[in-house]
């Protein structure tokens, strides 16, 4: 498995790395008293040279001094009681990140790690302002806020752990340099972000407005340049494409809630078929949109997995796909039973039952593998919840036959069911914006669309991912 080429069980949507290793955590800086920090100070001022700092906090380099550079803040700044601009504007040293690995080992305790690696930040590969030249004079202080804020948090969201992080933050200077939809992309997902967290209906809208426009100029670009993937754009088309499918995840959900949960006022004379074919249709764009970047990794695997993505893209440290417990093993064993839909006496073979059985069979595989990721009960959670590897959830989808998605656009019983028990993983993940609806959305979408007489065939995965059926088909039932 490990290193392996894609379409194998490693792949995920954002990526997947070798077991990502710990960082030296950042020292504490010494705070010595006034009395001791003045003799200090004239000591230094009387037997040395001053010496202008080019790399040194805001502060350092007005007094011409030398600056430590040190993290959050510069011992000089300490000194003097000074806020030091490194702990806003570059919380990371530049040798955080060319550090080479202590350990290949697996995290034993993925809290730990995030309580004691700072921020990474673009500023440590590319001036800000040199980033930013594509844009408007007049908008760049906003978009400076919009990079800033992909740093401190929405990176998070589509990386694993803070060694991904960490990569995908230097890699985005590097390939906006030869393709700016690779910046159109992060901004549009961190702009995305903020407008689920703005405090006013304008300001949502506000960056709503700029995600929207952002990710449609980087889609025209995006378009052209994978016609034609080869080595030189290929890890700037894979970052593209994790952007694009958290923006597809995220803005769909607004549909699913228009379909699923209809105002009182507009719920009287709506068509259930017309219902039931957006619905089909929204779905198929997920599963779609999930399924493309193979058109890129497919062909370059090795590349990104020894590029700049290295540490984003291999799983080769993911368990085997064995049930890690018992209530695992019960939940493979009700996952088996559902070939029982298709495989019975009496009902002639079809071609088709091969997308089935293949689908269900990675699907208890990814199943099993999430088992093994899963911290237990009396473990700390770390940021995403109770996962090593939140990724994992995403990588059914990615491998989905063809064959399947297109029996789930024919509307076919079978895999429907199938993908509705698939919702139960994505609704493990916590703290991930773009994915927070996903489960219980696909599980109501596949409740309308087989209806209420194959309800029991759903029960299990309605309940896990919170879906009240009973609600769901009473709003439903007005539908003609």
């Amino acid at each position: 498995m490990a290193g392996g080429p894609p379409g194998q069980r490693e792949l995920t949507c954002c990526g997947l790395g070798s077991r990502p290793p710990l960082f030296p955590p950042v020292g504490h800086l010494r705070v010595t008293s006034t009395t001791e920090t003045d003799t200090q100070s004239r000591k230094t001022m009387s037997t040395k040279p001053r010496t202008q700092s080019k790399q040194g906090c805001t502060q350092c380099r007005k007094r011409r001094i030398k600056c430590d550079e040190g993290r959050p803040d510069c011992k000089n700044c300490v000194r003097r009681r000074s806020e030091c601009s490194f702990r806003k504007y570059d919380p990371v040293p530049k040798s955080f990140l060319a550090r080479s690995p202590r350990s290949n080992r697996p995290l034993s305790s993925p809290e730990g790690s995030i309580a004691s690696i700072p921020s990474p930040t673009f500023l440590d590969y590319l001036p800000q302002d040199e980033l930013i030249i594509h844009f408007p004079e007049a908008l760049r202080p906003r978009f400076r806020h919009l990079l800033q804020h992909f740093v401190e948090e929405t990176s998070f969201t589509i990386t694993h752990n803070d060694t991904a992080r960490a990569a995908w933050c230097a890699a985005v200077p590097q390939l906006t340099a030869k393709h700016v939809f690779v910046l159109q992309g992060t901004v549009a997902i961190s702009a995305l972000h903020m407008s689920k967290h703005a405090e006013t209906e304008n300001e949502k809208k506000h960056f709503r407005d700029i995600a929207t426009y952002q990710m449609s100029m980087g889609l025209i670009k995006y378009r052209q340049a994978i016609a034609d993937v080869t080595e030189a754009n290929a890890e700037s088309l894979l970052a593209f494409s994790i952007t694009t499918t958290a923006w597809v995840l995220y803005t769909t959900a607004d549909d699913f809630k228009t379909l699923l949960h209809p105002l009182k006022e507009m719920g009287q004379g709506l068509n259930r078929d017309h219902t039931v074919k957006a619905l089909v249709t929204t779905t198929s764009k997920i599963l779609r949109t999930l399924r493309g970047v193979l058109v890129i990794l497919v062909p370059c695997w090795h590349l990104i997995v020894s590029g700049v993505f290295k540490d984003v893209a291999k799983r080769d440290w993911w368990p085997y796909a064995v049930p890690a417990t018992p209530n695992a093993i019960e939940d493979d064993k009700r996952l088996m039973n559902l070939e029982s839909i298709w495989m019975k006496p009496g009902r002639p073979y079809e071609y088709y039952f091969d997308a089935l059985r293949q689908a269900l069979k990675t699907l208890r595989e990814d199943f099993a593998r999430v088992s093994q990721l899963t911290i237990t009960d009396n473990a700390p959670k770390n940021r995403y919840g109770k996962l090593v590897d939140w990724t994992s959830v995403i990588s059914w989808p990615i491998q989905l036959p063809v064959a399947f998605v297109e029996l789930m656009e024919a509307r076919n019983p079978e895999a429907w069911v199938i993908l509705a028990h698939y919702a139960i993983l994505p609704a493990k993940v916590e703290f991930v914006f773009w994915i927070k609806d996903f489960a219980p959305n696909l599980v109501s979408a596949a409740a309308l669309v087989l209806g209420e007489q194959m309800r029991s065939s759903i029960e299990w995965p309605a309940k896990a991912v919170g879906v009240d059926l009973d609600q769901l088909y009473s709003i439903h039932r007005s539908e003609c």
